[in-house]
């Protein structure tokens, strides 16, 4: 499966120098748990950071600062994890593991922003796979009772 076809390509997207209440703020406006950190070029968005409604609660409001005086930069994952398009479900999977996030941007070929992929959506394919998977079973035992018709 190839990430491309299930990933959110509608990514929040906020630059370095925005505040954490600006990032709180377009959370809100657009019903998502993270804003990804872009850093522009032109047209072009790079990905190099992600800020997460956790993050600010853990970095302002656990400590009673007030989210407009800290930077999205000084808060967001010092190592981003990114993926390609073409990457795998299974690779994900074990990006997600291994790095312990439950968010991963999706990148192109000179690592421009393509869409993001949750651990939602990835739940949303096992989801569908497994009915599927209920469904063989089902129609394996139709089948088995339409050949052989009960003894006696």
């Amino acid at each position: 499966m190839i990430l491309e076809k299930i990933a959110n390509r509608n990514v929040v997207t906020i630059p370095e120098g925005a505040t954490m209440e600006m990032a709180a703020k377009a959370m809100r406006e657009r019903h998502v748990g993270c804003v990804v950190v872009v850093e522009e070029k032109g047209t072009r968005k790079i990905p190099v950071g992600m800020v997460t409604d956790r993050d600010i609660v853990v970095s302002t409001s656990a400590f009673g600062i007030s989210p407009n005086t800290v930077y999205v930069r000084d808060v967001m994952s010092a190592t981003l994890v990114t993926a390609r398009k073409s990457d795998s479900f299974n690779h994900i999977l074990m990006l997600m593991k291994e790095h312990g996030v439950k968010r991963i941007p999706i990148v192109d070929s000179e690592g421009v922003l393509a869409g993001i992929i949750t651990t939602h959506e990835m739940m949303r394919v096992l989801s569908d796979e497994l009915n599927v998977l209920v469904q063989v079973t089902d129609r394996q035992h139709q089948v088995e009772s339409d050949r052989r018709p009960k003894l006696g």
